[in-house]
Formats: structure tokens, sequence, C-alpha cells
């Protein structure tokens, strides 16, 4: 009975222990949810300027990602997509940013609206976005994303 009772107890104390050990080396979320927020609004802003630094910066090296028109594109394509787009951008805003924190991984899906004019035409569109990030010693990094254009 000794032993049982004995065995219980150092059971009891490697769960609390464990549990600690799992509280201690978790990050801030919420600071965390708002700096992966911010990003999502500072890709928007960036769209609207044509401007790719912070794509440059902040997707990484093995980035993979998948257009609204159906294509599969790396960092690189990404890149140049923005530094050539033909889009002139008269409105980029990102909202409905829901960020879900699992440890070292966060998956986003955002509503971004559009508004500018396209070789002489005038467009209004919205794109469900969906991004994984994963926290590394540099910051937050996007693997891979997804953009779904939605009806209008």
């Amino acid at each position: 009975m000794k032993k049982a009772s004995l065995l219980a107890l150092v059971f009891l104390g490697l769960v609390f222990t464990t549990s600690a050990q799992d509280d201690e080396i978790r990050p801030n979320q919420e600071a965390d949810r708002q700096a992966i927020s911010n990003l999502e609004q500072g890709f928007a802003h960036a769209l609207q300027l044509n401007n790719s630094t912070i794509f440059n910066t902040v997707f990484s090296d093995d980035f993979s990602g998948v257009t609204w028109y159906g294509e599969v594109i790396n960092k690189a394509k990404q890149i140049r997509l923005i530094q050539t787009s033909t889009n002139s951008y008269q409105f980029v805003h990102a909202s409905d940013i829901q960020v879900k924190i699992f440890r070292d991984v966060a998956s986003v899906l955002s509503l971004r609206t559009e508004r500018g004019t396209s070789q002489g035409r005038n467009f209004n569109r919205q794109f469900r976005v969906l991004r994984v990030y994963v926290n590394t010693p540099r910051g937050w990094r996007v693997i891979p994303s997804q953009e779904t254009l939605l009806p209008t």
C-alpha cells in the first residue's frame, strides 16, 4: 500500500512538473497574435504600394503559395508578381484576421479587400487568405499561403 501511494505521489509530481514546464516555454500568445495581425496588415499595405520588401523578409525561403487563380508559386515568383504588377490600387485592406497559435506554429485566416484598376479596368474584389506561420529565432515566417477569390 505504501509503495502504491508513493508511486501515485511521484506520478502526480511528474505531471505537475511537466505541465509547469509546458507553461514556462509557452510564448506570450497575445503579443504573438498582435505581431502576426500587424504582419497581415503590412502585407495589404505593401500590395497597395507594389512593395515586396515585407514579403522578402517574412516569407521563408522554402515558401510555397497558391494564387487566387490556382498557380503554385515560390517566394521568388511571389516577389516578382508584386514588383511587376500592372495593378494600381486605391485601397487594399486586411480585416477579419483570425490567428490561432499552437506552440511555434500559427494559422491565419483573413479577408483582403482590394479596389483599383488593371489595364484601364476598375476592379473591386475580396479574397480569403490562409497563411501558416512558423516561429523561428528570426521571428514569424510564412511557409505556405493560399488565396481564394470570393464571388462579388
